[in-house]
């Protein structure tokens, strides 16, 4: 009898907790319904409008560009020989692929207009996830390659200001271009790019011309300036995102990228 006692008060007990998770789950959904999509609030919404010079590619020259092992930087028919110039761009506004009703779904435009490209100029990305320290980043081959590639038509410049090569393809610490600080905060203010061993981290963040081709292509153009857009098909939210702008020549002193960026919800 005491047995039977206790089963019907552990049932007793499941049947409550039952209630109240499904309590929750229909309160969280009444708050959903009043509380749309598009009044949720985006990780960073602002973007930037910048202009950026020859001073500020900090990095290079490097073969490669940031992941777990070294990915390639220039477009398919490119030389893999080439030498890059890169710096890393703040986006400050975050895609967005994942469930709408966590966060408004939308892609990043990304405005640019070269004056005085050098050789050739080529876009891509790394996303960083907000619950943990891994990076994401653009895939360059196979199914699902997609970049952006401006060809430039100036002469070369006789040199670049001083710049640091980096020194692995994974576990590397970088400051946003334009940020210009001492030895000793440069550790307060980089991005350390990190991309797990053990897991994927390229194929979440893509480059695309269209918004609606989410996974984007391989973009190579002559047009000095133009626009493409930033897309995401992870799971996870991103926290910030870092353009990386990397130039094959030596580029001359009155080179100027101004560069502007927005969130542009997916109903657009």
């Amino acid at each position: 009898m005491q047995l039977e006692k206790k089963i019907a008060i552990g049932f007793a007990i499941v049947i409550v907790f039952a209630g109240l998770m499904v309590a929750v789950q229909f309160g969280g959904e009444g708050w959903l319904m009043e509380n749309p999509p598009d009044k949720l609030t985006q990780v960073y919404k602002t973007g930037i409008k910048a202009v950026y010079e020859k001073p500020d590619f900090s990095y290079g020259p490097n073969h490669w560009r940031p992941f777990k092992e070294p990915l390639m930087i220039n477009p398919p028919n490119g030389s893999s020989d080439d030498m890059w110039y890169l710096m890393f761009i703040k986006a400050n506004v975050t895609p967005y692929g994942g469930n709408p009703y966590f966060q408004r779904r939308g892609s990043v435009l990304v405005n640019y207009s070269f004056e005085n490209l050098a050789g050739t100029a080529a876009f891509h990305i790394i996303g960083f996830e907000g619950n943990d320290a891994k990076c994401r980043t653009n895939r360059q081959e196979g199914y699902g390659a997609n970049g952006y590639f401006v060809r430039g038509t100036a002469q070369p410049g006789d040199s670049m200001p001083p710049t640091q090569p980096l020194k692995s393809p994974n576990n590397n610490p970088v400051l946003p271009a334009g940020l210009h600080v001492d030895e000793e905060k440069a550790g307060l203010y980089s991005y350390f790019l990190h991309f797990d061993p053990m897991s994927g981290g390229i194929d979440a963040v893509h480059i695309t011309k269209d918004p609606k081709i989410i996974r984007g292509s391989v973009i190579e153009t002559d047009d000095q300036y133009g626009e493409f857009y930033i897309t995401h098909t992870g799971g996870s939210m991103l926290e910030e995102i870092l353009i990386i702008l990397a130039v094959n020549e030596a580029q001359p002193d009155d080179f100027k990228l101004k560069i502007g960026t927005s969130f542009v919800p997916e109903d657009n």
